[in-house]
């Protein structure tokens, strides 16, 4: 055989091997043995060996590379991977049609209805149809790159193939790694023969495979993927109008789709097709925690939007909890991040929905005196959503005498009690001290998380060994670090330390907006340190803000305004801010006037886009330097137009401005994307 002939024969070869891979992933109707394909597979695998010129790096023989280097690096998404509000019964998710509905105008739409895979959210990347990142979700906007064990997934094509329907230039395809419960079960079995600790349940042993350094151990382990969603396309040709499209589109190109998704033509039939899945739940391969309902028409999804959080589109439906019985050992108080004092029930470990439950939270010191719970009850326990744990009730007291337990807090376990506080509009219990050693572990964390400071290396076992150290008693501790006192913690080496430092050193650039956010102020989240930071400009401005200057803002009502009121009056904060200052931390934000390619020009969106949803279109040009209006007016420069453009097209076209379609759009800012 001379070269020519290799080269065609491995294009056959690759072809062949992607189809049967096709019939049997996407279709699930093999038409080959398992002993005919490995034989294709080594005939490819020889050939390529003796004329390796012609190996192409979407070869079924190139899924699985070297081992790679150690150290996770990040991938910053485009476009946010958002996360969905979750329901707990139909009533609740009939009142969120409801809000559809009336969001709409009173159309109602079609609905798409689909199980909701117990796995690891992932990120894929195809240019030209070829695989060429796979990213874990992250915190949604940071994810880790993961692509060497995305390639040893057998179910994720290398290669996007047009059947009918062409591939799109740029594709990216969200969705779920996940486990079979079978080959759980068969790795658990393994890892307890060599003394390993067993996984507790198949979505734990999917993350774990996923951070891997070694594919080939993590090819192993059989973990699959189901594609659910896309995130950003360019390039695509022909017209996918609802996510019943996209499905069917994606199993066209060989990305395998959980196959028993439904659409309801309208909510009437939501009861019946919610509960019909649930009933399947006990019958599938891999584990299900409940279904997905999305408005199926795109145009529709684009019209209803998105919180910063989640889709108005698409909400989550999970299926009635797990429950187990079990014995309250004890009683404890936990004070999360923002000073929040958490009852906590100590129980003896028992096995609930997949996974061994030994604590559980009580939520607030109202729910122990309306549960009368006390160290040894018997108590009904359950994963709420399969996820959270927590007591139904209490089904049997000891015969010998309780212990009195008082439900209202008397101090906080690290704080002098007068820092203990209880608001009239609130439930919970307080500690408002900003340095309680309780509380620094869970700030060191968020503080130093990817949307705060960005300090890579500082987690939550480092956070742990600083607070125990005493080396930290305030965020502000962290700038005082030194390489000496690093090297005096465990696990820590030269190289790891000096990491650390340059890591610190460098989030003191960071604006004033990620400062707000990373500080944990009490009701403050992203959006709202973001709108903060815009209107004041600097940390000594905003602290001198009174509460109508806060309250005017859009995002900032009157919860938030008095938490950051509170906050700036205590004088554990003063001595915060000045330790920050002399650690010469970046206390303002930067004009937000981005230099960039469409700097000063004025962009409005009309229509409906098919490669992206309008808020992502906005986010892009914003980070090009550009204003977006929502409104015509002669001061704007573009208008770009979807399809089923109206009235503001209308206008633009009388007004003489610049209209540009998506493609042109596309063309406009891919050379920045």
């Amino acid at each position: 055989m001379d070269s020519d002939q290799a080269r065609e024969e491995i294009v056959r070869l690759v072809e062949q091997i992607q189809e049967h891979n096709y019939c049997y992933y996407v279709l699930d109707k093999p038409v080959v043995s398992d002993e005919e394909y490995d034989r294709l597979l080594r005939v490819l695998i020889g050939l390529e060996e003796r004329f390796p010129e012609h190996r192409v790096a979407h070869s079924p023989s190139q899924r699985i590379g070297a081992k790679v280097p150690s150290g996770a690096r990040t991938v910053r998404h485009e476009f946010k991977m958002l996360s969905l509000d979750n329901t707990y019964s139909i009533e609740e998710v009939l009142r969120w049609h409801e809000r559809v509905v009336k969001s709409l105008d009173g159309v109602e739409p079609a609905l798409a209805v689909e199980f909701k895979i117990d796995g690891v959210s992932a990120s894929l990347i195809y240019e030209r149809g070829i695989l060429v990142m796979g990213a874990t979700r992250g915190d949604g906007q940071v994810g880790e790159d993961v692509t060497h064990n995305i390639r040893a997934i057998a179910s994720v094509p290398l290669q996007l193939v047009s059947r009918r329907i062409p591939v799109p230039e740029f594709l990216e395809i969200r969705g779920e790694v996940y486990m079979n419960r079978e080959d759980l079960s068969c790795l658990n079995q393994e890892r307890e023969r060599l003394k390993e600790e067993p996984f507790v349940n198949p979505r734990n042993a999917a993350s774990g495979s996923l951070k891997l350094m070694d594919p080939r151990e993590s090819s192993r382990r059989k973990l699959r993927f189901f594609a659910h969603s896309f995130g950003r396309v360019t390039g695509w040709q022909g017209r996918i109008g609802s996510h019943h499209d996209f499905l069917e589109a994606a199993r066209e190109w060989g990305l395998p789709v959980e196959p028993n998704s439904v659409l309801c033509p309208d909510a009437r039939h939501l009861p019946q097709e919610c509960t019909r899945l649930e009933g399947l739940r006990s019958s599938l391969p891999y584990d299900v925690d409940g279904v997905v309902i999305k408005v199926n028409d795109m145009a529709l999804q684009v019209e209803l939007g998105e919180t910063m959080k989640s889709p108005r589109w698409a909400v989550a439906f999970k299926f009635s909890a797990s429950q187990a019985v079990t014995r309250v050992r004890a009683l404890s108080v936990q004070v999360g991040r923002s000073g929040v004092l958490t009852p906590v029930a100590e129980l003896e470990p028992v096995a609930c929905g997949g996974v061994t439950i030994s604590r559980s939270t009580l939520h607030n010191f109202d729910e122990v005196k309306r549960l009368d719970i006390a160290p040894g009850d018997l108590v009904l326990i359950e994963r709420a959503g399969d996820v959270i744990p927590r007591v139904v009730k209490v089904l049997e007291r000891p015969a010998l005498e309780r212990p009195v337990i008082s439900p209202v807090p008397s101090d906080c376990p690290d704080c002098r009690p007068d820092f203990i506080c209880r608001d009239e509009d609130e439930v919970a219990y307080r500690c408002m001290n900003p340095s309680c050693p309780r509380q620094l572990q869970r700030r060191l964390v968020h503080f130093s998380s990817r949307g705060g400071m960005d300090i890579d290396g500082l987690g939550e076992s480092v956070a742990s060994q600083l607070v125990e150290a005493g080396l930290v008693r305030s965020v502000a501790g962290i700038y005082s670090l030194t390489r000496s006192g690093l090297l005096s913690l465990r696990l820590f080496s030269d190289k790891k330390a000096d990491n650390l430092l340059g890591a610190i050193e460098r989030s003191k650039d960071r604006p004033l907006s990620r400062l707000l956010f990373a500080l944990g102020i009490v009701n403050i989240g992203a959006k709202a340190a973001w709108t903060l930071a815009r209107r004041f400009r600097t940390m000594a401005e905003l602290s001198r803000a009174s509460l109508e200057e806060l309250t005017a803002l859009p995002e900032i009502g009157p919860v938030c305004a008095d938490a950051l009121r509170r906050f700036f009056l205590q004088e554990e904060t003063c001595e915060l801010l000045r330790q920050l200052a002399l650690a010469e931390l970046n206390l303002s934000e930067p004009d937000q006037d981005i230099t960039g390619k469409f700097s000063g020009q004025v962009f409005v969106f009309t229509g409906t886009m098919l490669g992206m949803t309008r808020v992502q279109a906005q986010a892009l040009v914003r980070s090009l330097g550009a204003d977006i209006s929502d409104t015509v007016s002669a001061s704007v420069t573009y208008v770009v137009a979807g399809d089923q453009a109206g009235a503001k097209l209308e206008k633009a076209r009388r007004l003489g401005l610049r209209i540009v379609n998506e493609q042109q759009f596309e063309e406009m800012t891919k050379n920045d994307t």
